[in-house]
């Protein structure tokens, strides 16, 4: 290669031409083959001379963030964590490289029921079994040289970390922000805990286990984004996030259109029913209320009227004008896309009136909407 090299330069260059060739490895190991040990005798050599600079809380250059997934701690890192600790490593040396003062911390997301399950199976405790994964993994990430902020290592099951989270479900449910109420959901019956639809595949098995998903209603807790819906669906419209476009769409399908008003409607000896509409004007020209099949309610006794629907022994009360409106399991209304109940709203609506007809319903067709802003006004 040497000779190649010599002979294309002395080509184009007249003058005296010396060539000295450099081992690059430091070690004099370059025309040895490149075996595992070789290549860490090349590491242990350099490591300790390529020094990266940590963050400096007192710089003044300018501050660059870089954060990506913290690992659950399984025990063993797998391609994909090499993966994502090497994009995420290149580009906190490439800001370095350009002057900015980089933060890139590393933590572990050690709480979940996959690591308790795990414990039981080997008979340890859980907090053992997750601190042992956690020094293994981070001696792994360790020899893949990534320069994390390491004395800003975090966990999330040590209790300096999660008495914040505690603080911060507090903060949402004195604020009115957090509730619980009956939901069907997915669980998996071998980790033993609730599944997002994203972790179910297209047979209908866990993501993780491979267990085959069943339908639960259980009592959970949720948080009322409902209240921030349209700050958080604009806020994705923000030209600072367009290269992440798969991103948005799967977050605007989560959130969704910011087109209608969700009230609670009160049940007598039941939690609230919530119920949304796009026409919160006609809420006080409520008649009747509609749930699917699938809804928690729909398990309550009733009386049956045809097949598939039942009229309920429960009522809703509307909380605007204090109508007390009869509760139907059905599937002869029209309900609303990502919505398994409906306000029967025979003003508006060919099908609600068809309902209200075909039941002994009554109605009024000179009932008048109120103003949209009251309504609002008062749901607040």
């Amino acid at each position: 290669m040497i000779l190649k090299l010599q002979r294309l330069v002395a080509k184009t260059y007249k003058g005296p031409l010396i060539i000295r060739s450099r081992l690059l490895s430091g070690n004099r190991l370059l025309n040895d083959d490149l075996t595992p040990e070789v290549k860490h005798e090349i590491e242990k050599r350099w490591k300790s001379r390529l020094k990266f600079r940590e963050y400096d809380e007192k710089s003044a250059l300018e501050k660059y963030y870089v954060l990506s997934m913290f690992p659950y701690p399984s025990g063993n890192l797998h391609m994909g964590h090499v993966r994502v600790y090497t994009i995420s490593d290149t580009i906190a040396r490439f800001q370095r490289m350009n002057g900015k003062n980089v933060i890139h911390p590393i933590g572990w997301d050690a709480f979940g029921l996959p690591a308790e399950n795990a414990a039981i199976e080997r008979k340890v405790a859980p907090d053992e079994w997750t601190e042992q994964n956690i020094a293994h993994m981070k001696e792994q990430l360790r020899q893949l040289g990534c320069t994390f902020e390491w004395n800003r290592e975090l966990a999330t099951c040590d209790k300096n970390y999660y008495k914040w989270t505690q603080d911060l479900f507090l903060k949402l449910y004195d604020n009115g922000l957090v509730y619980q109420k009956e939901a069907h959901v997915n669980w998996d019956p071998v980790d033993q805990t609730v599944l997002a639809d994203e972790q179910v595949d297209e047979n209908q098995r866990s993501w993780r286990s491979g267990a085959k998903i069943e339908r639960k209603l259980l009592k959970q807790w949720f948080v009322r984004t409902t209240r921030f819906a349209r700050d958080l669906y604009e806020g994705l419209d923000d030209p600072a996030l367009r290269d992440w476009h798969d991103i948005i769409k799967i977050q605007k399908h989560w959130i969704g259109e910011c087109n209608g008003v969700a009230f609670d409607f009160p049940i007598v000896n039941h939690d609230p029913l919530r119920l949304w509409t796009p026409h919160p004007e006609r809420v006080t020209c409520a008649k009747f209320v509609a749930v699917s099949q699938g809804h928690s309610l729909a398990r309550h006794e009733g009386a049956p009227l045809t097949p598939g629907t039942k009229r309920l022994e429960l009522t809703a009360t509307n909380p605007f004008n204090g109508d007390s409106l009869p509760i139907f399991v059905t599937d002869l209304v029209d309900y609303h896309e990502g919505c398994d109940t409906r306000i029967g709203l025979p003003i508006s609506s060919e099908r609600d009136r068809e309902f209200c007809d075909r039941f002994k319903i009554a109605y009024d067709s000179r009932d008048s909407p109120i103003d949209v802003a009251v309504v609002c006004d008062r749901a607040r």
